[in-house]
């Protein structure tokens, strides 16, 4: 995604860091210090933006976004995504489910005499571990499906920003 302003890139960073909670952990109803409704954190050019909600969900969009200088204004350069920590776990998840199902189609048993099932049992035991983390992730999508529309609609009023093709 892409949005053009035609504030400079200085004021952009100071306008963005004045309407944004910082992602500071805090004893609230949202577990983050402030009140306003998008938490952030911002560094030189670069920015990770989301929105405030009051209860968990780690599957929810994050807005990495970064400022790039153009003639007259500055660009907006972003995506949405889910957090770093997120994805490295779901990868986790998924790799781990995916050497388990191979070693139990390759290893034999031990010695033992084969159930007369087989092994399909396990292969439905990765089956449903698998299906339940896709289930997972689409669920956190759904539950945070408005919040993508929130940031950019929080960008463009707080950047006086619009979307380039």
């Amino acid at each position: 995604m892409m949005l053009r302003t035609r504030i400079p890139i200085h004021e952009c960073k100071t306008r963005l860091a004045s309407a944004v909670d910082a992602e500071r952990l805090a004893f609230s109803m949202s577990g983050y210090a402030g009140s306003k409704p998008i938490l952030g954190k911002l560094r030189d050019a670069t920015f990770r933006l989301q929105k405030r909600r009051y209860y968990r969900n780690s599957f929810a969009p994050f807005f990495f976004g970064r400022f790039v200088a153009s003639a007259g204004g500055t660009f907006i350069e972003g995506n949405f995504r889910m957090h770093p920590f997120v994805r490295v776990f779901m990868m986790f998840w998924f790799s781990f489910l995916a050497v388990f199902a191979v070693m139990a189609l390759v290893l034999p048993s031990g010695g033992q005499p084969e159930a007369p099932w087989g092994k399909a049992p396990l292969l439905l035991g990765a089956v449903a571990m698998a299906a339940f983390g896709v289930g997972l992730v689409k669920f956190g999508g759904w539950l945070g499906h408005g919040e993508e529309r929130a940031i950019v609609d929080f960008l463009k009023s707080t950047l006086e920003a619009d979307e380039t093709a």
